[in-house]
């Protein structure tokens, strides 16, 4: 054990403790159990309290011994079973949001046994989700309220439970079989749901998938946020009245946002053609809020791009979708021409990526692995490396030049990757072109 790292983390734990009671106590909500579901809290109170659960699970791993890592997982598997079973039998809109019930009423309003809704509730109360008030009465808490008047937390669990579990379990079989083959086929979906129809496919098939796996890419941490703060801290001041262009774009949020904060743009959001799995949504009320500077168009994927005079094109790309590297190659090939053709624009290529190994928080890493996992066991598709999406770019080519990387954009996080992308002809220094955007 490191005994110093032990002290600085623990000397940490108590100044951002301390942060966040203060904060608290100024803002007159000392009193809320999980200020964060109230969404009060703002700014330096949410980055204290961002801090404590990082900085508790640094201490947990430097001190965890091999029994209570597995009792940890055991507690953890037994929380999401009882979290599926609530779900399955809608027990959790039996109970009122304030005040409390027995148990007995909720029992018959759900249709299960007394005895096995007390001892479900009883495992969940462990981890602050439900509670007795009193004996054999029982009560919504902070935590588990939330689940109630906002449905997308119950979808993401039963994804959770049904989807992502049980094929995160079939990764060997799928590993076996995949050992000596090319084939997608055989992914641990297809493996667990003894079916050859693609999860992508599913998702398109059936509404209730699809919005569960939204649901649960939203709880999880889309980047979406990620890129968004990202792009909010570059200079489109610069621009003046430019033309931006969101390619492959599932909403509409991040153009209002960027319109809002900079009257002088023109956003243009071309929405994904088909649509495949991807919760696309159009904010209208909030496009016409700006009078003709917002507007949405359909595109299919990899069609050669028609808007020419745009001065920052930018590239998301989320999966599940066609292979990334394939789609991101298909991608800067559509916009090859508008790119030599105005030598002055950017591309802001951001697609899904993994961090070097250690390169960022441990929390941060864990969270972008997940993703890489899941990716791997829902479609057999693998994180994407800089070193990789930089190999992609410089293949991307003309008789007159090809496309390279200019500057690299972090997250302050430090996972969330951004390539500014620009056409250099042969004889050209690529740095001759930069603009005061990035």
């Amino acid at each position: 054990m490191d005994l110093n790292q032990l002290e600085t983390w623990s000397n940490e734990l108590v100044i951002a403790a301390r942060t966040l009671s203060q904060h608290l106590r100024s803002d007159g909500t000392a009193s809320t159990l999980n200020p964060v579901i109230n969404k009060v809290m703002l700014g330096e109170a949410d980055r204290a309290r961002q801090s404590i659960l990082t900085i508790a699970a640094r201490l947990q791993t430097l001190l965890v011994q091999p029994a209570e890592f597995l009792l940890h997982l055991a507690s953890q598997n037994q929380l999401l079973a009882c979290l599926k079973w609530l779900g399955e039998f809608q027990v959790l809109a039996c109970i009122p949001l304030s005040g409390s019930i027995p148990a007995k009423e909720v029992a018959d309003l759900a249709g299960v046994p007394e005895t096995q809704l007390c001892r479900v509730v009883r495992m969940t109360a462990t981890a602050g989700f439900l509670h007795e008030h009193r004996p054999g009465h029982i009560a919504h808490t902070v935590l588990s309220a939330p689940f109630v008047t906002n449905l997308g937390f119950l979808d993401a669990t039963m994804f959770l439970a049904e989807t992502v579990a049980p094929t995160a379990l079939q990764m060997v079989s799928s590993t076996q079989r995949n050992k000596n083959s090319e084939s997608t086929n055989d992914s641990a979906y297809s493996i667990t749901f003894n079916t050859p129809q693609p999860f992508q496919m599913a998702c398109v098939e059936r509404t209730r998938l699809q919005r569960q796996w939204s649901a649960y890419q939203r709880c999880v941490g889309d980047m979406d946020d990620s890129i968004t703060e990202l792009l909010s801290r570059l200079n489109w001041r610069s621009l003046g009245s430019a033309t931006i262009v969101d390619v492959c774009a599932h909403s509409t949020e991040t153009a209002i946002a960027l319109a809002d904060m900079h009257p002088a743009l023109h956003l243009i959001v071309q929405m994904v053609e088909p649509a495949l799995n991807i919760d696309c949504t159009v904010d209208v009320g909030k496009v016409e809020d700006f009078d003709g500077r917002v507007t949405v168009q359909r595109r299919m994927l990899a069609a050669v791009q028609v808007v020419k005079d745009a001065a920052v094109y930018i590239l998301r790309l989320t999966t599940p979708s066609p292979p990334l590297p394939a789609r991101i190659l298909a991608e800067l090939r559509a916009h090859l021409g508008v790119l030599r053709a105005n030598i002055s624009a950017t591309l802001i290529l951001a697609p899904p990526m993994l961090p070097e190994p250690g390169a960022v928080d441990p929390n941060i890493e864990g969270l972008a692995r997940l993703h890489d996992l899941s990716r791997l066991q829902l479609i057999n598709e693998c994180g994407l490396e800089l070193d990789k999406l930089i190999e992609i770019i410089n293949s991307v080519h003309d008789s007159r030049g090809r496309l390279a990387v200019a500057n690299k954009l972090r997250s302050r996080s430090g996972v969330t990757v951004a390539l500014a992308v620009r056409y250099q002809a042969y004889t050209d220094d690529l740095t001759v072109t930069e603009s005061a955007l990035i």
